[in-house]
């Protein structure tokens, strides 16, 4: 397992970097294209809080590399009355006519007919490729994943060394064809597993490259969001991909310290 090598985003067929960036935490437009031109990651999120940087990033991006990236915006409408608002002001935003993937923000239950039918709309006018959603309900995702008919294109999970569930409840679930893409935030369990006051005895605290390796070493998992605020956080984020999979020492360490941590 390559970590510098691009994945398949499950049945989208999008080639997306096993790193995505999200937009919510303040870095600079240069480093993000930086990120996108020398480092290969092509995943943003453009989610809440929408900030500067990554705006205007993306707007250098689009202008030039549209297709190389790999975008996904975020709506947390769940009435459907101001979904298609959402996107249209996203897109207008970022400087693009489309989005790779909506992601429906926060349901612990399947979206609603009409938020579904409005997707499909937006599908047939090419304003967005797929559909993804996020929620924090492992036994919806596990449903969803059972289903032969799914009608979610992309999972966005939370997933860490402290919060392991998902190995039990969504990844056993997943149809090995036609399935969904895994993505995942919350690696670093919110930087709790950053602190050295979450460590057991004895045990230095996890890095950010730690976290981020642990999550992308379980096969099911597609791609990890990363949310670094100045370019060392980014840096430090990049590292993964270098590191690559963790040893059976290191997992055993990060396990022993995430089950610690979420106790």
């Amino acid at each position: 397992m390559n970590f510098r090598e691009k994945i398949t985003l499950g049945r989208t067929g999008l080639k997306v970097s096993r790193l995505g960036l999200a937009s919510g935490y303040g870095i600079p437009a240069a480093p993000i294209e930086k990120a996108f031109h020398e480092h290969g990651i092509n995943y943003f999120f453009w989610s809440n809080p929408r900030r500067k940087g990554m705006g205007e990033a993306l707007k250098n991006i689009a202008r030039t590399d549209r297709e190389k990236a790999v975008i996904a915006v975020q709506s947390y409408d769940h009435a459907g009355l101001l979904t298609v608002r959402a996107v249209d002001t996203a897109l207008k935003a970022i400087g693009t006519e489309y989005a790779d993937i909506l992601i429906l923000g926060w349901h612990n239950s399947v979206p609603g007919g009409r938020i579904m039918e409005l997707c499909r709309r937006m599908k047939e006018a090419g304003r967005i490729r797929f559909v993804g959603m996020s929620g924090h309900k492992r036994t919806t995702f596990g449903a969803l994943a059972r289903m032969q008919d799914c009608p979610i294109d992309v999972f966005m999970l939370r997933y860490n060394a402290a919060h392991t569930g998902a190995e039990a409840d969504i990844f056993p679930h997943l149809q090995k064809n036609n399935r969904p893409g895994i993505t995942v935030y919350t690696a670093t369990s919110w930087r709790k597993l950053l602190k050295p006051g979450s460590m057991p005895e004895g045990e230095k605290p996890l890095s950010a490259s730690d976290c981020y390796r642990f999550v992308l070493s379980n096969p099911s998992v597609d791609l990890c969001h990363f949310g670094p605020s100045n370019e060392e956080q980014m840096l430090e984020g990049l590292a993964a991909l270098e590191k690559g999979p963790l040893s059976e020492e290191e997992m055993s360490r990060i396990r022993k310290i995430g089950t610690y941590g979420h106790g």
